[in-house]
């Protein structure tokens, strides 16, 4: 079975993810449904059992555009990864998770963009095409574990360490095994040579005139994809969508949002404010 050493200089990104056996088939990624100054020990249980279990890289993806294009660039950069163990809960803002299926089953099209994701800004603008497609061709399976938005039962299949550590030992079998409705063995590593890329730039969205008015706009669909969607007209206004673009254009704020007071929005409302500053 071919299995190769690592360049110098893997993984080539920084991130939140801890490097296990370089020569591991298989890489998890846990969906970072948080800000980063608050992330639940749940889910660090779930990139520790990964790598306690024997994969090449355990980490968080929080964004569907840089933080994809991290996971890209290390994971061409170790040629024995084939498999991807997705899990943990699917963010409701970025759709990392959605965006992360679609670009292996989809690919990009000529701008970038991933296609079929429902995610505010699939572009991989940052990486060249090669390494993508590298991507697409060197990830045989995505393992797909992932839980719905919100799942708060740790034994859920997605947030249950044990049987992400199932996952990861069923992909390094030299013989085939059966797990859910994946078979998964260790087929060695993929036939050409790493390829070791750092982004430079960061940008996350093709450079394009804006015409007035679109980018209220477009903020306001960010916007209202954290709000309460009950159109109870409380704020004045007929709808959360144009209470939304209000906020977009500073004609309204948050606190004219009663349902947002409520303490099991407190996570929407925190998200709504880090991106209004």
């Amino acid at each position: 079975m071919l299995k190769v050493k690592p360049p110098h200089g893997y993984p080539p990104e920084e991130g939140r993810y801890v490097r296990g056996n370089d020569y591991s088939p298989v890489a998890v990624c846990v969906i970072l449904d948080t800000f980063d100054f608050a992330i639940p020990p749940e889910l660090n249980e779930l990139v520790m059992s990964g790598i306690d279990s024997g994969a090449a890289l355990s980490g968080m993806l929080q964004t569907e555009n840089t933080g994809m294009e991290r996971m890209i660039c290390n994971i061409v950069a170790n040629p024995n990864i084939r498999y991807i163990v997705l899990c943990g809960r699917e963010s409701t803002g970025h759709l990392p998770g959605q965006s992360l299926l679609a670009l292996k089953q989809n690919g990009v099209d000529e701008g970038k963009q991933i296609v079929g994701s429902k995610a505010p800004t699939p572009y991989l603008y940052n990486v060249p095409m090669e390494l993508i497609d590298r991507f697409n061709q060197q990830i045989v399976s995505i393992i797909n574990l992932l839980c719905k938005p919100g799942e708060k039962d740790t034994k859920a299949p997605g947030l249950d360490p044990k049987v992400i550590e199932e996952a990861v030992r069923s992909c390094y079998q030299e013989t085939p095994a059966v797990f859910r409705d994946y078979t998964l063995y260790d087929m060695g590593a993929y036939p050409e040579p790493a390829i070791c890329h750092k982004i430079v730039s960061k940008l996350t969205q093709p450079e394009q005139t804006i015409e007035p008015g679109k980018a209220s706009i477009g903020m306001g669909l960010a916007l209202h994809k954290f709000l309460p969607k009950t159109d109870c007209k409380k704020c004045g206004k007929r709808t959360c969508l144009a209470f939304a673009i209000d906020l977009a254009k500073g004609k309204s704020r948050l606190e004219n949002c009663p349902i947002l007071e409520q303490p099991e929005f407190a996570g929407d409302r925190r998200a709504l404010a880090k991106l209004l500053e």
